[in-house]
């Protein structure tokens, strides 16, 4: 008995392995082995189940079979007077599965998996078209283990997480909020910067560095910062397989790679090189040279300049009750994420929508909107 079989692990209710399955086409046991590789590369995989007449599984045949013979076989002068079958090569020990079983049954056996497919037959052990594959099988398994990846936001009444299926946190409702929050601080930029350039012609280069300047400074008053440290810390430490305790998350860094701020950086940056090519710059060929150099100058160091203004700019030191509360959703996010047994992947609407950034952007354009129209009725 394995290592694993030996804790009392209660094990949830799986999908069946029907809902795992994939549909891969049958072979003859009288087929000529050398139309192996034909078949293996129409099926797109190097396993395919074997039947006989009436349908019923008897072996399977593998790429690796058909090597066992193939030396000998190809360098034979008199090879092609061979009348090699697949029932020659095939393996006849086959594990099958009956239709509808539970996943959870075959469990204890998996360590003794060593061909890449299992068939799926009825009753009568015929073949139903449809195998697990040994891939798809230790996929759905270590899955289920922790979310690939963990993406998250701050928002002002606690951390956001999702795993791309299931949302963790304040919800809909604080995406909302952050949304807001992030519109109200461009409003009163541009009302502030408005009042003190008002009259003056300067750039817009300059005019857009104080902007973004001062958005950044009052956000850092805000307590999204802090948040956005605690949500970045917490998925370090799920993401390293640390336990979630303060003391572990404190311990991580404050930037992560893929936050959005990184992605805000690339954006800025091309529009800073077309601002400087284009306003300032009216020589066709020193246009040309800026937008090269300062592209390349963007895409091979946004990165490392998001990380850099995380660090400094858009996180700070979160507060334990804020750690306590990274903690918590993320928690939270794992224990939905263990207990959603379907072997079905989130569709790419449903990822877009985990991933807050609809309702973020909708609650921020909405307050645009509803300044702008203030502003044209006064």
């Amino acid at each position: 008995m394995k290592w694993f079989w030996k804790k009392n692990y209660r094990i949830p209710n799986l999908p069946s392995v029907d809902d795992i399955s994939t549909e891969i086409p049958a072979i003859s046991e009288y087929l000529e082995a050398f139309r192996l590789p034909d078949a293996f590369k129409t099926a797109e995989i190097d396993t395919l189940p074997v039947i006989d007449t009436t349908g019923k599984i008897v072996g399977i045949v593998s790429e690796y079979d058909l090597a066992q013979i193939l030396p000998e076989w190809s360098f034979e002068e008199e090879s092609y007077r061979y009348d090699v079958k697949v029932a020659d090569i095939m393996t006849k020990n086959v594990w099958t599965e009956m239709e509808n079983t539970n996943v959870k049954e075959i469990l204890s056996s998996i360590h003794q998996l060593h061909t890449r497919v299992i068939p799926i037959v009825d009753e009568y052990r015929r073949y139903t078209g449809k195998s697990i594959t040994r891939q798809a099988l230790i996929g759905f398994l270590t899955r289920m283990v922790k979310p690939r990846s963990i993406g998250g936001l701050a928002t002002p009444i606690g951390i956001y997480m999702t795993d791309g299926k299931h949302q963790a946190g304040p919800g809909n409702i604080g995406l909302v909020l952050t949304g807001f929050t992030l519109g109200g601080i461009i409003i009163f930029v541009e009302i502030l910067t408005g009042y003190v350039f008002r009259g003056r012609h300067l750039p817009e280069i300059l005019i857009i560095f104080v902007q973004l300047t001062l958005f950044i400074l009052i956000l850092r008053l805000t307590p999204l910062v802090r948040y956005h440290a605690a949500e970045h810390q917490t998925i370090h430490a799920i993401e390293k397989g640390l336990p979630l305790t303060s003391e572990t998350v404190r311990m991580q860094p404050r930037p992560h790679k893929r936050c959005g701020t990184n992605i805000m950086v690339l954006l800025f940056g091309i529009q800073l090189v077309l601002l400087v090519s284009f306003e300032f710059v009216k020589m066709p060929f020193v246009q040309f040279i800026i937008l090269i150099t300062g592209f390349l100058f963007v895409f091979t160091n946004w990165r490392n300049i998001g990380m850099w203004i995380q660090e400094f700019f858009t996180t700070r030191r979160a507060s334990l009750n804020q750690i306590e509360n990274g903690i918590k959703v993320g928690e939270e996010i794992l224990r939905k994420h263990k207990e959603d047994t379907s072997p079905d992947s989130p569709g790419f609407f449903l990822k877009l929508w985990s991933m807050g950034f609809i309702q973020v952007l909708a609650s921020f354009l909405f307050l645009l909107w509803v300044f702008n129209f203030v502003l044209h009725i006064l």
